[in-house]
């Protein structure tokens, strides 16, 4: 699922030429550098720990292919006009014709640096995400199969790529996503800084501005109170919740109108002016990976048990406690 996700949103964030580099040893790299993001490695970032090690190697072999890129187009002068593999949307393009607020040019450096960055945000939680759904949906083949019929009746699928506007017409496959990700959240922990002094309503209490406060999503996602038996993992527990935007809630923080969420008990993605930018690319590219897969594939767990493992949050990334197998099988022949 690593790769899958780092190969769609090399695509979709970055254009064909860099998916053109991509490679399995590629993933593997973005592994590396994902292990680099310890706890530890914030206090003491030069310490020679072994991940430590791996992390700097895998940075600079990433940076030199980012910069091998960049170095091409300098040299053979591509342009938006020139270049068929950017179709006009290029990210590598626009960074190489822009500017700091203070003037200051972009070195190739900062580039290659700031690509690492785009792909990074835009795979691994998705791909954390993504195995879950799969590991879910290996466990509950019904749902899985609900999910084929639902592309066959929904949208008279018969081998034709999934187009954006087939989306609205499969509910049970964004529930699936949204389901996954309030079980399986990515996030263990949200902290904001005091900027002004903050009462804490019906008490007497005054939250002063050199406190940090921190929230966990997941209080709130295996609550009781906000849902019904939380601990189950129960896509159709979304098909009766009508999501309403409140205009009081939306913001533009300066990359499309948005709810901030902070009323709502259910925060995959986080609430405020920190509220993941990449939330409608990353619930894209799930949905299209699932339903790409269900298209091709059945899923049954190995044992053939309904059983999935808790999740780790002790980790970086949220994984099982345990190591999970699926087994996948082809829906159709190869043939067809």
């Amino acid at each position: 699922m690593a790769e899958i996700t780092l190969f769609t949103a090399s695509r979709a964030l970055q254009g064909a030429e860099v998916r053109k580099k991509l490679t399995a040893e590629f993933a593997d790299l973005y592994h590396d550098l994902d292990l680099g993001f310890q706890p530890i490695n914030f206090l003491m970032p030069w310490a020679p720990l072994p991940q430590n090690r791996r992390r700097d190697i895998a940075h600079a072999k990433m940076t030199e292919t980012y910069l091998e890129l960049i170095n091409n187009r300098r040299a053979n002068k591509k342009s938006r006009e020139t270049n068929t593999d950017t179709d006009g949307t290029d990210m590598i393009l626009n960074l190489m014709g822009s500017v700091y607020k203070d003037g200051q040019v972009l070195s190739d450096t900062n580039i290659a640096h700031l690509m690492i960055t785009l792909l990074m945000a835009g795979q691994h939680s998705s791909s954390s995400s993504s195995a879950w759904i799969m590991l879910r949906l290996a466990s509950r083949p019904d749902i899985a199969e609900e999910l084929y019929q639902e592309q066959v009746n929904n949208i008279h699928y018969n081998g034709e790529p999934l187009q954006y506007s087939d989306l609205s017409k499969l509910p049970l496959l964004q529930n699936v996503v949204k389901e996954t990700l309030r079980v399986h959240s990515s996030i263990h922990s949200l902290m904001r800084k005091v900027k002004n002094p903050l009462p804490v309503p019906n008490t007497e209490y005054v939250i002063t501005p050199d406190k940090v406060l921190l929230a966990s999503p997941i209080m709130t996602h295996l609550n009781e109170e906000y849902f019904t038996n939380p601990l189950a993992w129960d896509p159709h527990r979304w098909d009766d919740i009508v999501e309403t935007e409140n205009k009081e809630d939306m913001v533009d923080y300066g990359y499309g109108a948005m709810s901030k969420g902070t009323r709502s008990p259910y925060l995959p993605f986080g609430a405020g002016r920190h509220r993941c930018i990449g939330e409608k690319f990353a619930f894209l590219n799930l949905v299209t990976i699932v339903s790409t897969l269900v298209r091709n594939f059945k899923f049954t767990t190995v044992d053939g048990k309904s059983w999935v493992p808790p999740t780790d949050y002790t980790s970086m990334f949220s994984r099982p406690v345990q190591p999970a197998s699926i087994r996948w099988e082809r829906r159709f022949p190869e043939s067809s």
